[in-house]
């Protein structure tokens, strides 16, 4: 079975050969991989640093995402600036996108 298009032709016997042959490798990687794995040992625990974990450990949020907001902060503090807390007024801005990018999208 061949389909032929404007831009060359698809074969699903190629695709599903395809498919087998990345499956093959895959578990060809995984077979030459170490065996030296035991479950139920110090292998299972968590690596926090050479350290070892408090029995009831908590990582909050804000500490979770602290370097992802340092890094956006003028972003985010030039953000807060629109942010108003008024849902009518991010239903608006939502409207006016998608009106915009409708009207790209039939002028192109």
């Amino acid at each position: 079975m061949r389909l032929v298009t404007g831009q060359g032709y698809w074969s699903p016997l190629v695709w599903l050969a395809l498919a087998a042959g990345v499956a093959f490798f895959g578990w060809l990687f995984w077979r030459l991989g170490r065996r030296t794995y035991k479950a139920g040992t110090d292998q299972d625990a968590p690596f926090l640093s050479g350290e070892a974990a408090p029995e009831r450990a908590h990582v909050g949020g804000q500490h979770l995402y602290w370097g992802f907001l340092q890094g956006l902060r003028p972003t985010l503090e030039a953000l807060r600036v629109f942010h108003s807390g008024f849902l009518g007024d991010y239903v608006t801005w939502t409207v006016v996108v998608v009106a915009v990018a409708l009207l790209v999208v039939m002028l192109t």
